[in-house]
C-alpha cells in the first residue's frame, strides 16, 4: 500500500510540472493562440499545405529572440524564417513576407511546425511578431514564378 503511495504521488507530481511547463511555453508565445493576419488573402489560400523552398538558407539557427526587450528561448518546434520565403504548392508559388507599418519596422516572422510534417499551413503555423513591442505584424504575400 505505501508502495502505491508513493508511486501515485510520483505521478501526480511528473502531470503537474508537465502542464505547467507547457503552460509557460504558451504563454511566453501568445502570438499563436489566434490564426495570422495576411493582408492579401485573395492570392492564395492560406489553409492550404505548402512546401518551403530553400529551407537550408530560409530557417535560422537562432534559439533565442529578443522581444520587447525580454529574451526568450524558443522551444524545437518555433523556428525563426530570414523573410522573404517562398512556398510551393503543385504550379502555385507564393513569396510571403512580414508587412512594416509605421509602427513596427523589425518584424520578425516565426513557423511553428504544429503538426512536425515540414510543410507550411500558413495561416495556422506562420506569425510575424514586432521586436520592438511584441505585437502581431500583419503578413503578405505576393504571386512569383515557379523555378
Amino acid at each position: 500500500m505505501k508502495s502505491f503511495k508513493i508511486i501515485l504521488t510520483s505521478i501526480t507530481f511528473c502531470l503537474l510540472f508537465s502542464f505547467s511547463a507547457q503552460a509557460q511555453i504558451i504563454d511566453s508565445f501568445p502570438w499563436f493562440k489566434a490564426p495570422g493576419k495576411f493582408l492579401t488573402p485573395k492570392i492564395f489560400d492560406a489553409k492550404a499545405t505548402f512546401t518551403l523552398s530553400n529551407q537550408r538558407s530560409v530557417i535560422s539557427s537562432e534559439r533565442s529572440i529578443s522581444i520587447a526587450n525580454k529574451k526568450i528561448t524558443l522551444p524545437r518546434s518555433i523556428k525563426v524564417l530570414n523573410t522573404p520565403i517562398s512556398l510551393s504548392k503543385g504550379k502555385q508559388c507564393v513569396e510571403v513576407y512580414c508587412a512594416r507599418t509605421s509602427n513596427c519596422s523589425d518584424c520578425l516572422m516565426l513557423w511553428k511546425d504544429a503538426n512536425g510534417d515540414r510543410k507550411i499551413q500558413p495561416r495556422r503555423e506562420l506569425r510575424c511578431v514586432c521586436k520592438k513591442g511584441g505585437d502581431n505584424c500583419s503578413i503578405k504575400a505576393r504571386p512569383i514564378d515557379c523555378k
